[in-house]
């Protein structure tokens, strides 16, 4: 405990002035330090490209030449806030792969205009910053510019995640690609080195948001005059975000935490729209908890697309995702559709959340909002079993699942080396409250994904069956 204080003390110092310390052989500056927010100052496109060579040398790093594609961002040295956007100059090395190396030092190929701001709730406070970027056509009154960031599809709004806790690098990736062979849409990704104002960060994952957009959700652009239209909400903490709807569960206390409308924009839906999106999800809810009892469930399969939250319950099982339905959680909606479920956030996933241990062979998915009363419905259980059998002799095999890890491993070549250059304190400072679950090299962290992986899944593939004693009969 006091080596956990000891750490968020140093975080919170580090937050508002650069500082350098050593730890173990490890010496690090806050790599979100880099100067005082200046008002009038403009992204600088002459900037974008330079190294700030003394900061790899202090980390005992020169110039080298990525097999990654590499990121140059600069804010022309204003401060990167969490809460409001400011403008940045993005420069993109593009390393393809299988192309070979290409060095730091050339010039950048391709160089955007865009805003920049922290993201992230817990992640917010770790030493690598998470990041949000939006690119435009120009700075100032410039408009939206979807662009197809790192080679995926085309869009503006962007996420970089700096794997820091996950100390494999590969939790986000590994999910997100499993993810896209099993459901419609989940987030595509690309690995990228990246240099903010000169200074080199170390490896990150660019990140497809759960947005609207043609490469996306890719939801109706219209709607009708009843107020009828498609629609992506979140479910998140109560305070995130401002106008949360009221829906039927929500108003009796039998779901957690609020729900906020993402499409329409806050600035074009209108109150018959927000009104039939509220009705929407009512209607779901009192199917699921209009009878006290909770015996028997009332048609939910009229509402939602039962084989996506089938496929939604059994990856986020398998992932031992805590928060899944309950945070972070995209429910989507197309005109005439049902209601679907998009994945996201599997930095945590298989017992890698700070603040508590997680049993490998315990049910997480089962206790959280919806989903509590659809494992009570037998045919929903079914579905679950037989979809569950189908997955592990493919997606979810041992062996298909070991392959995408060597192949991440390989793709990274030499950036993993250069990442903790910069972030291997991480190996010799607690960073979760279970020293057990502390790893201290690389390789080890990759051997406690593997294991941890495989417990979880001889857990299902035994027990599966066993949620079948809280559930109804069918009708």
């Amino acid at each position: 405990m006091k080596r956990m204080i000891r750490w968020l003390l140093v975080t919170v110092f580090l937050s508002s002035a650069c500082f350098a310390a050593e730890i173990g052989n490890y010496r690090f500056l806050d790599a979100d330090a880099v100067g005082r927010k200046t008002e009038g100052k403009e992204a600088d496109h002459d900037r974008i490209g330079q190294i700030d060579r003394e900061y790899l040398e202090y980390y005992g790093l020169e110039a080298f030449a990525a097999s990654l594609p590499v990121v140059y961002i600069d804010t022309n040295s204003r401060q990167i806030e969490k809460e409001n956007k400011v403008w940045a100059s993005i420069g993109i090395l593009d390393v393809k792969p299988g192309t070979g190396e290409r060095s730091i030092t050339e010039e950048p190929d391709i160089i955007e205009t865009a805003t920049i701001k922290m993201r992230g709730a817990s992640s917010y406070l770790f030493d690598k910053k998470q990041y949000k970027i939006k690119f435009y056509t120009k700075q100032g009154n410039g408009k939206v510019k979807d662009y197809g960031f790192l080679g995926m599809g085309e869009d503006s709004e962007w996420v970089l995640n700096g794997p820091f806790l996950d100390k494999t690098l590969i939790r986000n990736r590994l999910f997100y690609d499993l993810a896209g062979e099993i459901f419609e849409w989940a987030p595509d990704t690309r690995y990228c080195e990246l240099f903010l104002n000169g200074r080199y960060q170390g490896v990150y994952l660019a990140v497809e948001p759960v947005t609207d957009g043609h490469s996306r959700l890719n939801l109706s652009r219209y709607g009708l005059l009843s107020g009828e239209t498609a629609w992506l909400v979140k479910r998140d903490r109560v305070g995130t975000e401002e106008n949360p709807i009221r829906t039927y569960a929500q108003m009796r206390g039998k779901v957690q935490n609020s729900l906020y409308i993402d499409y329409p924009s806050p600035k074009k839906i209108t109150d018959a729209q927000r009104s039939w999106i509220e009705q929407d999800i009512s209607r779901l809810e009192y199917c699921l908890y209009g009878d006290e009892s909770g015996y028997p469930l009332r048609d939910y399969s009229r509402y939602i697309d039962v084989d996506n939250f089938v496929d939604y319950f059994i990856f986020n099982e398998v992932a031992m995702n805590h928060d899944a339905g309950n945070l972070s959680t995209y429910i989507y909606k197309d005109l005439r559709d049902k209601m679907k479920i998009a994945v996201w956030d599997y930095n945590n996933a298989l017992d890698n959340y700070q603040w508590f241990k997680m049993s490998t062979d315990e049910w997480y998915v089962v206790n959280n909002s919806w989903f509590a009363q659809l494992v009570k419905d037998r045919d929903f259980l079914n579905q679950v079993v037989r979809r569950y059998g189908e997955l592990r002799q493919d997606v979810l095999s041992k062996e298909h699942i070991y392959d995408l890890m060597d192949g991440y491993q390989k793709e990274l070549g030499d950036a993993i080396e250069r990442n903790f250059a910069i972030w291997g304190y991480t190996f010799y400072d607690s960073l979760t409250n279970d020293e057990e679950r502390e790893v201290h090299s690389y390789e080890e962290a990759i051997g406690q994904l593997q294991g941890t992986l495989l417990e979880r899944l001889a857990f299902m593939d035994a027990h599966l069956e066993d949620l079948y004693e809280n559930c109804g009969s069918s009708d």
